[in-house]
């Protein structure tokens, strides 16, 4: 029996994938910056990528309850090469304000097809992204703050190798 409407089903795929394509683009931002040394600034890029992870199978949990089937598109090679701390986090909020776009087209979505449940599904992720770009943007303020003091960024280092710094506390 399905229960779940072509076009919900179909947009809730695509969301997977975002979160996806997240992700591994966070696991590629970590390799850059273990690639320099600030390997505080990859764990905390380690720990958005196990987030957007744990988003993707919450949608797929969602989307397997609801009896969808999965589609699984390829995903992208993410961008590998930045020209500064400042650079990754730039792309970083960028990639966050995608996917909260993305997310309100499927809320919009669900609502015209009046499908409560995938509205009441998208809340929370509307919600957490709320905290996901607010988390974002902190730390592109704190590097670009410390600009090119590379004393400042050690510093940062040292406190996102302890998860001291620029880490939401909301579960996941």
């Amino acid at each position: 029996m399905k229960m779940l409407d072509a076009k919900i089903e179909k947009a809730l795929n695509r969301q997977i994938n975002h979160e996806l394509t997240a992700a591994y683009s966070y696991f590629a931002m970590s390799a850059y910056f273990e690639g320099i040394s600030l390997s505080g600034f990859a764990a905390w890029m380690m720990r958005q990528r196990e987030e957007e992870l744990q988003h993707a199978a919450r949608l797929y949990n969602y989307l397997m309850d609801r009896g969808g089937k999965s589609d699984f598109p390829p995903i992208g090679s993410p961008q590998v090469e930045f020209s500064s701390v400042i650079d990754v986090f730039e792309t970083a909020l960028k990639l966050e304000q995608v996917n909260t776009a993305e997310i309100n087209d499927l809320y919009q979505l669900a609502a015209g097809v009046q499908d409560f449940a995938t509205l009441s599904a998208m809340q929370w992720f509307l919600d957490e992204q709320v905290e996901e770009e607010k988390s974002m943007g902190e730390m592109l303020d704190m590097v670009k703050f410390a600009g090119n003091d590379k004393g400042a960024l050690l510093v940062l280092n040292q406190q996102l190798a302890k998860g001291n710094a620029g880490q939401n506390d909301a579960p996941a």
